[in-house]
């Protein structure tokens, strides 16, 4: 919340803590009244008031730099005035630099109000005798700078909780669904109370785990902190715009190949950041693509990737029609996607063995066939119609499991959106003529009455056991 300069009335209701807003009140009655000075004045103690509440709040969370310093105000006499003003002096490091309750830009402002203020509070001893006067434009601007950065706030965590948070995300037990992340982060003892410097802090050490580190990263790691990165993009969008904005192209550029490869496991969990990958790092990712084996491109999930994002679709293309049938079938079969659906018919109907025909049906059409429309499953069966293998024999029709896979795709294109019955009629009819017959494929055809029973097998029903 950020509140303007007429909304003072609106501004002390939204004070947390009692003590310190009855200081704003008081310097806002005075700054009413015209004496800015004691306005100044009630403004810098509603800010020590402020910081010193949320240093004892603190500690009881067992804030470890908030703890330090409870303590050493425990140990404050009463007639101990040096001690409290030594103490009053290091207020705003405090709150900036051990519990990040402010920024270096708000502590620079309220630096300005300590310094004002003790110009207020004592004498010049100017040579004509005259005082400072602080205009009215001023003591206002002290006042809601004060709440706007320190008094309407919760007591936020810092440094702690950031590497707190960051330990946690590492463990096996923190989640990798992206709700169940948020839902745990987004709670008031981990992200819901931590200042927008703090979360930009967290996101950055998890793009340096992914991008820095010389030490391997695990898919299920990698699942973690995408799911991180997701629940600090709900909770604090304009942090995670800053951050991935500003440093995601640098820690790319800067990385070797080994990291930088690591962009296309990380983009299948958040493709949304391609936007974010400058020209140069595009030049070498396709490079990267170009580089890679078989191995690689299924190490690395580069088939799934290309099913979403389609830039990399295009590379991807381009390096597996480079590939031999093997091996694009291989990769293909590690991934099986509509987006690949022309290419895996192709290599189903160029099958040159019973074994690559089996494993092609299965591993690359199977999947897929939901997505088949018409033109789709006619080029299937006359692809299996028309094989020739590598020595004149058709190595679909005769492999020994081919049956289960027709069957299989008789099943799968049922929802498929294509004229079904037409389409597998015709294509019973020329296997029948040439001399094919798969058993669980005419049981599934003759139950949906595509095809009739054979004579001999009704004759059969006909006969009586006794």
């Amino acid at each position: 919340m950020r509140l303007h300069l007429s909304n003072l009335d609106e501004l002390i209701q939204n004070v947390r803590n009692v003590h310190a807003k009855n200081y704003l009140n008081e310097s806002i009655a005075a700054y009413r009244t015209g004496a800015y000075r004691a306005s100044l004045i009630a403004t810098w103690i509603a800010v020590c008031v402020d910081i010193i509440e949320k240093l004892r709040e603190l500690s009881l969370s067992e804030d470890p730099a908030a703890k330090k310093w409870a303590l050493q105000l425990d140990k404050i006499q009463p007639n101990d005035p040096k001690a409290m003003l030594d103490f009053e002096r290091n207020l705003l490091n405090i709150a900036c630099d051990d519990l990040q309750l402010i920024s270096t830009i708000e502590k620079s402002h309220l630096e300005r109000l300590k310094d004002d203020r003790n110009i207020c509070a004592h004498p010049t001893f100017s040579d004509d005798g005259s005082q400072f006067t602080p205009p009215a434009e001023l003591a206002l601007a002290y006042i809601v700078q004060s709440a706007n950065y320190l008094l309407i706030h919760p007591p936020v965590k810092g440094k702690v909780i950031v590497q707190r948070l960051y330990e946690l995300i590492n463990e096996p037990s923190f989640p990798e669904s992206e709700e169940k992340a948020f839902t745990l982060l987004a709670s008031e003892n981990n992200l819901g109370r931590v200042k927008d410097s703090g979360v930009r802090n967290l996101a950055l050490l998890i793009l340096k785990r992914v991008f820095r580190d010389e030490a391997g990263i695990s898919q299920e790691l990698l699942n973690r902190m995408s799911a991180s990165l997701s629940a600090i993009q709900r909770l604090y969008p304009e942090v995670y715009e800053e951050v991935v904005s500003n440093k995601l192209a640098a820690m790319l550029s800067e990385a070797n190949d080994t990291r930088l490869k690591r962009i296309f496991p990380f983009l299948n969990l958040r493709n949304e950041l391609w936007s974010k990958v400058d020209h140069p790092e595009r030049v070498r990712i396709e490079g990267l693509i170009k580089a890679m084996n078989c191995e690689e491109i299924s190490k690395y999930q580069l088939a799934r990737l290309a099913e979403i994002n389609a830039e990399i679709r295009s590379h991807f293309f381009e390096k597996i029609d480079g590939l031999s049938n093997v091996d694009k079938a291989n990769v293909i079969a590690d991934y099986p996607s509509k987006f690949f659906k022309d290419r895996s018919i192709r290599l189903f109907s160029d099958s040159l063995s019973f074994n690559s025909a089996e494993f092609r049906g299965s591993k690359l059409l199977l999947p897929i066939s939901s997505s088949f429309g018409d033109k789709d499953l006619e080029d299937i069966f006359n692809g299996a119609i028309e094989n020739t293998g590598a020595h004149g024999i058709n190595q679909i029709l005769n492999a020994g499991a081919i049956g289960a896979f027709f069957s299989g795709l008789y099943t799968e294109t049922k929802s498929a959106p294509l004229n079904h019955r037409a389409l597998w009629i015709a294509f019973w009819e020329k296997l029948v003529a040439r001399g094919f017959s798969y058993y669980s494929l005419q049981e599934k055809m003759i139950q949906d009455k595509y095809i009739a029973p054979n004579e001999e097998d009704a004759d059969k029903d006909d006969e009586l056991p006794f």
